[in-house]
């Protein structure tokens, strides 16, 4: 059986971690990260594990401490994917699945969170053969560097979301507006406008009628994935202060506490906002002890200390929801040109995964 902790280990050891600084120097993420990601079979991760939820979030963290960019364009991917296996279009499965799952085809994703009832940004209204899409996308990441995107709307007359495919390419009636954000700006994120934009049925997911109450397990089962992005930045700040000589043994167990509050939620046992909260919270801790620890080093244009402050703002944003969180309200701050900032140093395989795992 694959040890996939140890292969995005190997991975990030061999391929992130060391083009890490040029992708933040250059904002571009090179197809061959992509591709190392696809050949070792990580966009069809959940369907090769008997634990994919675990699986995806252990993998997830340690990718993003080796690469936050990367793994912020590969985190969409399974949004889509998942999406897709739960399909009752049988055409539009058997045209994108398998590639899905090999990462012949890889895809971002626009959820839910823009699609809620009381305030959806994104709207959808049926016609004879298909959707208009209105309304806008304010965070989507990995636009021209993914192939597809699966997005999710809200019909008003129905009280549906609508969620379907679409080409990452922009048209007369849906156009993307870069977005420069203070770290992982190779990751391509833009806000996405659309002005009547047609969808036929031929391309919809799903169309779902909009659950009542709290979240579903499987937003929960997301939101818990998508906090492996605030813990994997904690997991670099925290390896990077130990390279330099000042480990700190309080925050490593404390990096495993709130790792097994996330999973402790996600099962529906506790409140997710709060422990993806305190995971964001726990990021721009251990990033501010990392930059402290390298004193005067950590204000240099090329330095791992350096580039950690800027990193939890973006790995600990998410989409507004239906509820509202203290982790909805994170945001992007913007880039601040120029002096490109260098990201993580060493991840030591003693260090916090090989007790989390």
């Amino acid at each position: 059986m694959t040890d996939w902790v140890q292969q995005a280990q190997d991975l990030t050891d061999e391929v992130l971690r060391p083009a890490a600084a040029e992708i933040d120097r250059s904002v571009k993420i090179p197809q061959s990260h992509f591709a190392a990601l696809r050949d070792r079979g990580f966009y069809g991760l959940a369907f090769a594990t008997t634990d994919p939820v675990n699986t995806l979030a252990d993998v997830g963290e340690i990718l993003v401490s080796g690469c936050l960019a990367t793994a912020f364009v590969w985190a969409q991917h399974h949004g889509t994917l998942l999406r897709m296996v739960m399909s009752r279009n049988d055409t539009l499965k058997a045209q994108f699945l398998a590639d899905l799952q090999s990462g012949a085809v890889t895809s971002g994703v626009s959820g839910s969170g823009y699609a809620n009832a009381e305030n959806p940004v994104i709207a959808a209204t049926e016609t004879n053969n298909g959707y208009t899409i209105t309304g806008q996308a304010p965070f989507v990441t990995g636009w021209g560097l993914v192939d597809v995107i699966g997005v999710t709307a809200y019909d008003t007359r129905a009280q549906k979301t609508v969620t379907f495919l679409m080409d990452t390419t922009d048209g007369p009636n849906v156009h993307a507006n870069r977005i420069p954000l203070s770290a992982a700006d190779a990751s391509n994120t833009v806000e996405l406008i659309f002005n009547g934009h047609h969808i036929p049925h031929t391309a919809v997911i799903h169309v779902r009628k909009t659950p009542r109450g709290g979240l579903s397990i499987a937003e929960r089962l997301v939101l818990r994935i998508n906090g492996s992005l605030a813990l994997g930045v904690a997991r670099a700040c925290l390896t990077e202060a130990d390279r330099i000589g000042h480990p700190c043994r309080q925050l490593f167990e404390t990096h495993t506490t709130v790792r097994d509050a996330l999973n402790t939620a996600a099962t529906g046992d506790g409140d997710i906002y709060d422990a993806r909260a305190r995971a964001s919270q726990f990021a721009v801790t251990t990033a501010t002890y990392c930059a402290t620890a390298a004193g005067s080093r950590s204000v240099t244009a090329v330095n791992p200390p350096r580039e950690w402050p800027g990193k939890p703002p973006s790995a600990c944003c998410t989409p507004p929801s239906r509820k509202s969180s203290h982790a909805s309200r994170a945001h992007v701050t913007p880039k601040t040109p120029p002096g490109r900032r260098a990201q993580t140093a060493e991840v030591q395989h003693d260090r916090p995964h090989e007790r989390s795992r």
